[in-house]
């Protein structure tokens, strides 16, 4: 159960039921954690335009994006955000041995594997990162735009964890 009261729906703040509007066309549902936001639509809009547009442009493959939200929510201990993760894996195509050793921090696919490992390193302590981190993403092919993108992603995501954990978001929520 939620440590705080979720907006269901704020029929009075055009901003609010406009955003939860997009949210169900995007996402089929409202998530618990926009739902959270909301209390405070100056931050619901923010942080609905913030995943906008880290998932909706850049240059990496959403495929990716999803990964690196999975292999974070495992290494932050979000189970809530896990499970969605891997899910949207499922919807993209992977299998689940697959969507299980990228959550685990593995993939097959050599440019995947450094990208999972980077960020895991990232997640848990960024002091860790050397040039030899950075310097095997660019090798792979990942130029620095990509490498940007890849700590937004999963800043990003590790901010999520951080607050759907802190309010003990469930799925049923």
């Amino acid at each position: 159960m939620a440590r705080i009261n979720l907006e269901i729906e704020n029929m009075n703040d055009l901003e609010v039921s406009d955003i939860f509007s997009e949210l169900r066309e995007k996402v089929g549902r409202v998530p618990a954690a926009y739902r959270a936001f909301a209390l405070h639509p100056h931050i619901l809009q923010a942080n609905w335009n913030r995943t906008n547009n880290i998932l909706g442009k850049g240059n990496l493959p959403i495929e990716v994006k999803e990964a690196i939200a999975t292999r974070v929510s495992k290494v932050n201990g979000c189970d809530f955000c896990l499970n969605i993760h891997k899910e949207n894996l499922v919807k993209l195509g992977f299998n689940s041995a697959t969507v299980e050793s990228i959550a685990n921090g593995e993939s097959s696919d050599q440019r995947l594997d450094l990208v999972l490992k980077f960020v895991s390193t990232a997640t848990k302590d960024p002091h860790y990162l050397n040039d030899s981190d950075f310097n095997a993403l660019k090798k792979s092919g990942y130029s620095e735009r990509n490498i940007l993108e890849i700590l937004t992603v999963m800043e990003m995501y590790t901010g999520y964890n951080k607050i759907i954990v802190a309010l003990d978001l469930q799925p049923d929520d």
